[in-house]
C-alpha cells in the first residue's frame, strides 16, 4: 500500500508539474485570443477609431467654434493684418486703424475677407482635429501607451504640419482679400484688384504660379509650434480647473473655459509673433519684396530695431486672444452638447478632453 500511494504521488506531482503533451492523433486548437485578426477586421478597427463619433464630434466642435469665433471678432482681424502689412511709418494703432477703415470703406469694409475667413477656419480646424485623431490613433497602435504630454505636443506639431499644407492657399486668399484697400483699388488696372476668392486665386496663379497660393508657408511650418504651445497650456489649465470644478460639484463655467482659452493663446502668441509678422508680410506681398522669412525679420529689424519685430502686437492680442477664448468656449459648449444628446448626462462628465 505505501508503495502504491508513492507512485500516485509521483504520478500526482509529475502531472502537475508537467502537463502531459496532447496525442498526436488529437491536435489541440488554437484559443480564439491567439488567432491574429484578419486584415479586413484590423482595417474595420483602425477606421472606427479614426472616423469615430468622438473624433467627429471634436472636429465639428472646432470647426463650429472657430468660424463662430472669427465671425463675432473678425473687425479686429482686419484690423490686425492691416497693421501688420503697412510699412511701419503707415501703420496705427488697432481703433485708429479700425476707424479708417469705416471712414474710407464704410462698417462693411470691416468685414472683407470674411468668407474666405470662415472656409480657411473651418477647414483648418477640421483637417487639424481629425489629422490629430488619427496620428494618437497611430500612436497608441504603435506603442501600446496613452499619448503624454510629451508626445502629445509631437503629435499636435505634427498635425499642424499637415494642416499648414493643406489649408495654406485658403488663408494667403484671405490675406489679399483682408489686406487690399477698396477705395485706393478704385480705378486702378484689374490685376490690383481682388474680386473674390476664385478671382483672387487665379489672378495669384497667373502671377505667381501654382505655389504663389503657398506664400508664407515657410513662416507658416514653423508657426505649428503656436497652436501646440497653446493646446498643451489649455490642456494643462484645463485639467487643474476640472479637478477644482469637481471639487466644489459643478462643472467649469463658460466664462472659466473663455479665460483658460485667452491665457493659453497669449502664451503661444507672444512666443511666436515675430514669425506671424514675417507670415502676414509674405503673404500680402505683391511685388515679390521679400525673399523669404529671413528677409523679412532682418528688414523689419533694421527699419525700426527689435520693436520691429512685434509690429502690431496689440492689434494681434486682442484679436487672437478674444477670437482663441470664444473658440475654445464655444468648441467645449458643443461638444458637451452633442455628447449629452449622445450619450446622457452620467457618461458626458467622464468625456475625455481632445487631448486625450
Amino acid at each position: 500500500d505505501k508503495q502504491h500511494r508513492a507512485r500516485e504521488g509521483t504520478t500526482s506531482m509529475s502531472t502537475s508539474a508537467e502537463p502531459p503533451a496532447p496525442a498526436a492523433e488529437a491536435p489541440v486548437e488554437p484559443s480564439p485570443a491567439a488567432v491574429p485578426e484578419p486584415p479586413a477586421i484590423e482595417v474595420a478597427t483602425g477606421l472606427s477609431e479614426i472616423f469615430s463619433y468622438k473624433s467627429f464630434v471634436h472636429a465639428i466642435s472646432g470647426a463650429v467654434g472657430g468660424t463662430t469665433a472669427i465671425s463675432v471678432f473678425f473687425p479686429l482681424n482686419t484690423a490686425r493684418i492691416r497693421i501688420q502689412v503697412a510699412d511701419s511709418k503707415d501703420a496705427k494703432d488697432i481703433w485708429g486703424t479700425i476707424a479708417s477703415v469705416i471712414e474710407e470703406e464704410g462698417a462693411m469694409g470691416l468685414y472683407q475677407g470674411w468668407k474666405s475667413a470662415v472656409i480657411a477656419i473651418g477647414t483648418s480646424n477640421f483637417v487639424y482635429f481629425y489629422t490629430y485623431s488619427l496620428l494618437k490613433y497611430y500612436y497608441r497602435r504603435t506603442t501600446g501607451k496613452r499619448v503624454g504630454t510629451g508626445a502629445n505636443l509631437v503629435v499636435a506639431s505634427l498635425a499642424g504640419v499637415v494642416n499648414v499644407l493643406l489649408t495654406s492657399p485658403f488663408w494667403t486668399v484671405n490675406t489679399r482679400l483682408v489686406a487690399q484697400h477698396k477705395k485706393k483699388m478704385r480705378g486702378k488696372a484689374s490685376d490690383d484688384t481682388y474680386e473674390g476668392i476664385v478671382d483672387c486665386m487665379e489672378k495669384i496663379i497667373q502671377k505667381d504660379g501654382v505655389l504663389g497660393l503657398w506664400s508664407g508657408v515657410i513662416p507658416s511650418l514653423w508657426l505649428v509650434s503656436n497652436p501646440s504651445v497653446q493646446f498643451v497650456v489649455y490642456d494643462k489649465v484645463r485639467s487643474f480647473m476640472s479637478a477644482f470644478a469637481k471639487s466644489r460639484g459643478r462643472r467649469v463655467t463658460p466664462l472659466e473655459f473663455f479665460l483658460m482659452g485667452a491665457i493659453a493663446k497669449a502664451a503661444a502668441t507672444v512666443a511666436t509673433y515675430p514669425l506671424q509678422l514675417a507670415q502676414s508680410k509674405l503673404r500680402a506681398d505683391k511685388e515679390n519684396k521679400y525673399r523669404g522669412t529671413i528677409h523679412v525679420l532682418r528688414k523689419l529689424r533694421e527699419a525700426n530695431g527689435f520693436a520691429g519685430l512685434f509690429q502690431g502686437i496689440q492689434a494681434k492680442l486682442w484679436q487672437t486672444v478674444l477670437t482663441a477664448a470664444f473658440q475654445f468656449l464655444t468648441y467645449e459648449e458643443v461638444k458637451y452638447i452633442v455628447f449629452l444628446l449622445l450619450l446622457g448626462p452620467k457618461k458626458t462628465n467622464v468625456v475625455p478632453t481632445a487631448a486625450q
